[in-house]
């Protein structure tokens, strides 16, 4: 069992390159609680911008655009039926909601992370209007990996067009 946590651990580290969650406790800024995730916001390795609105299942997010040469299809799903499914539309985010206690919160959703084709439990902290910190885990936070996403005017990334040919 600590070889299977292990190995989804680092598995997952590398699905979610980025920097470590802020300290436990540590708020984020006054300005982030105004903050909405409503909108469009480029990935931290800036190879794709994912579109977050409100859902039927509270907050979700659809890959908008992708890099010029960056991967078009779910190649590396685990389900072998899905892996020529365009990437490009894919709902990536879902079921997220408000945290009543710190609106800058946004917890119990789920991020698919098409690097290594698996669902992770997630949740979504404003940091700011314009700087979100999404943390994909197993089971708890700790084991997990957190990016730090950044808004950017949809108008400047056209929406990609899904292909199913990759």
């Amino acid at each position: 069992m600590t070889a299977l946590v292990t190995h989804a651990l680092a598995l997952f580290l590398v699905a979610f390159p980025g920097q470590a969650p802020p300290p436990p406790g540590q708020a984020p800024p006054a300005e982030a609680l105004t903050g909405d995730p409503a909108g469009f916001w480029l990935t931290e390795e800036e190879t794709a911008v994912v579109r977050i609105e409100r859902c039927d299942e509270g907050l979700c997010g659809w890959i908008h655009w992708i890099d010029e040469g960056g991967r078009t299809v779910d190649d590396l799903n685990l389900d072998r039926s899905l892996r020529t499914r365009p990437l490009c539309g894919l709902r990536i985010l879902s079921g997220f909601e408000q945290n009543p206690g710190n609106p800058a919160e946004w917890r119990g959703g789920e991020v698919y992370a098409a690097d290594d084709g698996r669902t992770y439990s997630a949740r979504i902290r404003m940091e700011a209007p314009d700087r979100m910190d999404l943390r994909g885990y197993r089971g708890i936070t700790l084991l997990g990996r957190s990016q730090a996403w950044v808004r950017v005017p949809g108008d400047e990334y056209p929406r990609c067009e899904p292909s199913a040919g990759g």
